[in-house]
């Protein structure tokens, strides 16, 4: 459970972690994630994922996905999800997840 690696671990994994609490603010964000979206991490803990890290049109069925998944928990979902950032398209699969506390929805975001 990524709940229960501390910040340094997070940072270890070879793939991006994002950790939202019920309003969809960021809790976590792991290394990865912030090398590969292009914001350092102490600039997304707080924000809205979907308004200030990752907005626009085309993550807004990401953000319907992860509403729904946060609203009616499940233990696991996985989703296919293209960000398209300066850089290009970037097509990842993303798992999500709860914490021990419900109300909060772990994405492990895996770039292809």
């Amino acid at each position: 459970m990524l709940d229960d690696l501390d910040n340094s671990a997070l940072d270890e994994l070879p793939f991006g972690v994002v950790c939202l609490d019920e309003s969809l603010q960021v809790v976590r964000f792991n290394r990865t994630e912030a090398e590969r979206a292009g914001i350092q991490q102490w600039r997304a803990i707080g924000r809205k994922f979907f308004a200030d890290i990752a907005p626009g049109p085309a993550n807004r069925a990401l953000a319907e996905h992860v509403a729904a998944f946060a609203s009616a928990p499940r233990t696991q979902m996985a989703v296919s999800h293209t960000f398209y950032r300066r850089t290009g398209a970037d097509p990842t699969t993303i798992e999500l997840s709860h914490g021990r506390d419900p109300r909060r929805v772990y994405l492990a975001i895996r770039h292809h």
